[in-house]
């Protein structure tokens, strides 16, 4: 039996995977960390197991409206904190595992200028074809300083579901809608004063029958996801918004002072455009990663939050558009802090470059945020949980049972029986099926690991500890890579684990594993800021 074939179903294929563009207003926070990023990381490394090469080229979106209010509120100009949280998120991705084959920032060169230029260009082109609409409506500014109330400025009660929502969208049900659509807004800042009405010309970009549809979104989404953009369509009509007044953002030709291109239409259209020049150069065959007949597999990781605006991409598309989104989107719901939402206001968040920098191990990290990851419902990172897993789960049981393995195997050299072989050919397909997108699931992953584990506390017969190992390093690595590479070091490989045509069959050197280190309650809570304490 060939293991390779079997499990991987097909042919080795170029991939892309994009994370979901992170707004650098701040660092990033475990609940960051343990959506869109550890997805899209999970996937990546499970995929080069199997033999697929993999780019992983994701970005921020310097533009958001955060941006602007971050520098607002610490009385710096909005491009140093874009681009200082920009090259902080790169370094704390990388200390946790999850490098970036490119990293563009749309705010500085070389990306900037062509961002620009896609942008206008877009516009240009979409209202050449007839796809714009044009209208005059009344948007809240702040009558004291002349600030456009729209995303992060202005905060009131969701049209649909009546929850607590700032600028166009509401977390709670996911809804986008209109910044005239809020109900009773209020400014966020008090040096915003009263709000008034103006009157401003706004810009709608109308989404095409046949491309933005539920359906469409179906065919690229996990199940369920759909719904938002069916609902999204019930309310604003099959249209997006690509201008608003914010004031901060590539500024919209011909219009009023403060009128800028909204990252969330146009933006995130030019932001996929560059992406998309940044796969072609990159790769050795120049291959386009999104033309409608390309053999790339493109996938994309994102929060709930995120799910529309990734959907708003469908807007773009009709019959003579040569591009198609990203084949397959990896979607997440919130992660909670001890029970309530991640929140730096309060204090209550654990930043990911501060656990880096206490030097606390990163693979029960990425262990425990996999097994918290659900595309179905809230997930809870429990501090006194986390600390009871990595002491209970990682190094009450998964430690024994490699160090077992280890000792029984290295006692001598037989051939594994057949019917171990195919139940390790079994879970590698499981865990393939757990990770395949876009249903997607490191914690389905985990629960094979988990069970693979379980096997070896049963027993090993003679011959089996090797391939179990193997079979352990190849489950392991995608989701905590230093215990796959240890576990694949001892038996002789090289790099990081692959699958084969077969299975390792010797331990070389046990010594390479180190053992899996728990993490203390009071290493983890020391790392929750105090009430008022400055990023």
């Amino acid at each position: 039996m060939n293991l390779l074939e079997a499990v991987r179903r097909g042919p080795a294929r170029p991939h892309l995977i994009t994370a979901a563009y992170h707004t650098p207003n701040g660092p990033l926070h475990l609940g960051h960390i343990g959506g869109p990023f550890l997805s899209a990381d999970v996937v990546a490394r499970h995929l080069e197991t199997l033999g697929h090469s993999v780019a992983r080229i994701s970005a921020t979106d310097s533009h958001e409206s955060y941006i602007l209010m971050t520098a607002r509120r610490d009385g710096l100009a909005p491009t140093s904190v874009a681009t200082r949280y920009h090259d902080a998120a790169l370094a704390t991705l990388t200390g946790l595992g999850m490098d970036q084959d490119a990293w563009p920032d749309m705010h500085r060169a070389p990306c900037r200028e062509l961002y620009h230029e896609r942008s206008h260009a877009t516009v240009e082109d979409l209202e050449r074809r007839g796809r714009l609409v044009v209208e005059a409506e009344k948007l809240l500014f702040s009558g004291s300083t002349g600030q456009g109330l729209v995303g992060a400025f202005v905060h009131g009660r969701c049209p649909a579901c009546g929850n607590g929502a700032a600028g166009s969208s509401c977390e709670t049900c996911g809804l986008w809608f209109g910044p005239a659509d809020l109900v009773d807004p209020l400014p966020v800042l008090p040096e915003d004063g009263a709000a008034e009405l103006r009157a401003v010309r706004s810009v709608f970009l109308s989404g095409d029958p046949r491309w933005f549809t539920g359906e469409e979104a179906a065919r690229r989404f996990p199940p369920g996801y759909a719904e938002l953009l069916e609902s999204y369509v019930a309310h604003n009509g099959r249209r997006i918004r690509l201008n608003h007044p914010l004031g901060w953002g590539v500024p919209w030709r011909g219009g009023a002072p403060g009128d800028v291109h909204l990252s969330y239409g146009t933006g995130t259209y030019a932001a996929f455009s560059v992406l998309r020049d940044l796969y072609r150069a990159a790769d050795p065959a120049g291959r386009d990663a999104f033309a409608r007949d390309t053999d790339v597999v493109t996938i994309a990781t994102g929060g709930y939050d995120a799910t529309l605006p990734w959907m708003f991409v469908l807007a773009f598309m009709d019959d003579d558009t040569d591009w198609q989104p990203h084949r397959h989107h990896i979607m997440n719901r919130f992660l909670l802090l001890n029970g309530s939402k991640f929140s730096t206001s309060r204090g209550h968040v654990i930043w990911a470059h501060d656990y880096l920098d206490a030097g606390l191990p990163v693979d029960p990290l990425r262990g425990y945020l996999a097994s918290l990851s659900d595309a179905a419902g809230e997930s809870d990172f429990r501090t006194a949980g986390f600390a009871d897993w990595t002491s209970r789960v990682l190094a009450g049981r998964w430690d024994p049972a490699i160090r077992r393995a280890l000792r029984d195997g290295a006692e001598g050299r037989s051939a594994a029986p057949e019917s171990f072989t195919a139940e390790a050919v079994a879970t590698l397909v499981a865990a393939a099926d757990a990770l395949r997108p876009p249903t997607t699931s490191p914690a389905a992953a985990l629960a094979v690991l988990e069970d693979w584990i379980t096997r070896a506390e049963a027993g090993l017969g003679p011959g089996e500890p090797p391939q179990w190992l193997a079979v352990l390093s190849l489950l392991a690595w995608p989701l905590m890579p230093t215990l796959g590479t240890q576990l694949w070091t001892v038996l002789g490989g090289t790099g990081h684990p692959r699958l084969t045509a077969s299975l390792p069959d010797r331990i070389v050197t046990p010594e390479a594993y180190k053992g899996l280190p728990a993490v203390s309650r009071t290493a983890v809570e020391a790392l929750l800021p105090k009430r008022g304490a400055h990023r």
